[in-house]
């Protein structure tokens, strides 16, 4: 009698053998290099009830979240599909609020939808956080050590790209727009379409100021020593964004110490992630390796492999 071949759901997928012990491998070197830094080791649950999950009302995570209903309670269940989140009740229930509090975690989440995370909807997701103290230090620490963490994935050169959520969303705010209009804004901008954001923004009743700082996102981007030049339309319009520029600048100059040997970047069009998202934002890459991003509103490092 033949066996039956069963069909996996798109999006999800097997780990074999020779891929599960290299990924075993890893697990085990970025862990230990977590641990190195000082940060604890933390293993959240899978399942947890939905209003927990969400505790930020980040509305694009609850969409990334698979519902399920407790048998036992009758309360709706939630698959995690991010464990910044479930880090963040961890720290509330149990970390000490007068220290700065150290997690990592290395992780499946559950997905609805693959377009974030390469195709997968179970991605394996790693991670450190400190919680507690935003002082560039403690960003600089976050930072040289996600770039400890893509040095164990590649010896080949690593280009670092340095954006900042809190500058799109100063400008985004002021504009009192929909939501829905935010979202298509917001996802013109990270295709860096000039014409197509151009053609969207002349739909809208927005200023003309702030309609050429939106427009003018998809050339914000290149050398660090040439953002403050390159960012003065954006300055222009609300002064508190060229402090986010120089912070931005410093933090470059202080991981130049640590890993000179990486090359880092500004683009203002690097908007991944979920909408929880306030400050800083960094991706690494080593020939599109892997992805890393950073909000030092709570110091996070965050990998999806």
């Amino acid at each position: 009698m033949p066996t039956k071949k069963w069909i996996l759901p798109e999006g999800i997928e097997d780990i074999l053998p020779e891929q599960a012990y290299w990924l075993e491998q890893k697990r085990r070197e970025v862990i230990e290099t977590f641990l190195s830094y000082g940060y604890g080791l933390v293993i959240p649950p899978l399942v947890e009830y939905h209003d927990s999950l969400l505790s930020n009302s980040s509305e694009d995570l609850d969409l990334q979240t698979f519902k399920l209903i407790d048998q036992e309670t009758g309360r709706q269940l939630g698959l995690r599909a991010d464990i910044t989140s479930q880090i963040a009740r961890i720290n509330s229930t149990y970390g000490n609020l007068d220290e700065i509090n150290r997690y990592c975690y290395f992780d499946h989440v559950v997905r609805t939808n693959s377009k974030d995370s390469k195709g997968s909807r179970i991605p394996i997701q790693a991670g450190a956080e400190l919680i507690g103290n935003s002082d560039i230090e403690n960003d600089v620490e976050i930072v040289n050590l996600m770039l400890d963490v893509v040095k164990i994935f590649s010896e080949k050169k690593i280009y670092l790209d340095l954006g900042h959520v809190g500058i799109f969303k100063k400008l985004i705010n002021s504009a009192n727009l929909k939501k829905e209009d935010e979202k298509n804004i917001k996802e013109l901008i990270k295709s860096k379409s000039s014409s197509e954001i151009k053609k969207y923004m002349n739909t809208l009743h927005v200023d003309n100021n702030l309609k050429n700082c939106i427009c003018d996102f998809p050339k914000m981007h290149g050398t660090i020593k040439n953002i403050l030049r390159d960012s003065n339309n954006i300055i222009s319009f609300d002064p508190a964004i060229e402090d986010d520029i120089k912070y931005m600048v410093g933090l470059c100059n202080l991981i130049n110490k640590n890993h000179s040997d990486v090359e880092i970047k500004y683009d203002f069009c690097e908007l991944p992630g979920f909408d929880y998202e306030n400050g800083i934002l960094m991706s690494a890459s080593a020939f599109l390796l892997l992805f890393i991003w950073l909000w030092p509103t709570s110091n996070i490092m965050d990998m999806v492999c």
